[in-house]
């Protein structure tokens, strides 16, 4: 009895353990680790606060809502080249196919300007190429 209690502690410790180490991994972690998805999820917001959400790559195509105050959360599906456009001093023609939740609605499949996603560089490490 002494030596199944004890194996059963020191699998739970093991459990915990891993689930300690590997439990912050974000689904974005996950799904590339397994090669499965390529998409980046991020529950922080990827948009930046009063950012258009656009039907297409660039300014001329409908806007069809703004990203509030504090910005949006979603997932960035993949990127494409579009419109240049600069904002204060950046500049950039990538725009990112992206999931947004916003109070009341979550959109699919529109497009927000690379400037105001929230991945770090234009394009992002490990988004991919849009289809055409």
């Amino acid at each position: 009895m002494f030596k199944r209690r004890a194996r059963l502690t020191a699998v739970g410790l093991a459990v915990g353990t891993a689930l300690t180490l590997f439990g912050g991994a974000g689904a974005t972690q996950a799904a590339s680790a397994s090669g499965v998805a390529r998409s980046t999820v991020q529950s922080s917001p990827i948009l930046q606060p009063n950012s258009n959400i656009r039907t297409g790559p660039g300014t001329s195509y409908r806007i069809l809502n703004t990203s509030g105050p504090e910005g949006a959360t979603g997932v960035v599906k993949c990127y494409a080249r579009g419109e240049r456009v600069t904002a204060g001093d950046y500049t950039t023609d990538v725009w990112y196919q992206v999931t947004v939740h916003l109070p009341g609605h979550t959109y699919h499949f529109v497009w927000a300007w690379g400037g105001n996603v929230n991945v770090g560089a234009d394009p992002a490490p490990g988004v991919e190429v849009c289809p055409s």
